[in-house]
């Protein structure tokens, strides 16, 4: 069972988003799901550049079920930390089930 954890509401100011990196950046140490063409992904946010994002303890969400469930129906453990580019992800998002735990978390 997955131990629940506060989640902090990231606030943002939208007058001061200019692009994709700018927005991400507010998410860094927090869990994240991405969709890119043909694969989705969760993990922790670790680092955010001009061309491509960090998740660290990295899954692959092969069936994500509906966004308010309490974690993904079926997943991949990639086992370590993936770089995605920015340019391949067209929904960055935090559905319910991201903040599933982990593994190897801190």
């Amino acid at each position: 069972m997955a131990k629940k954890e506060a989640v902090m509401e990231v606030e943002i100011d939208p007058s001061k988003i200019e692009n994709f990196e700018d927005y991400a950046k507010n998410y860094v140490g927090q869990k994240v799901a991405v969709l890119c063409a043909r694969y989705q992904y969760r993990g922790k946010l670790t680092k955010v550049t001009s061309d491509c994002i960090l998740l660290a303890n990295a899954r692959s969400v092969e069936i994500s079920g509906p966004s308010n469930s309490d974690h993904p129906e079926r997943e991949d453990n990639i086992d370590g930390t993936i770089a995605i580019k920015n340019d391949a992800i067209e929904l960055f998002y935090q559905p319910q089930w991201v903040y599933f735990e982990l593994s190897d978390e801190d």
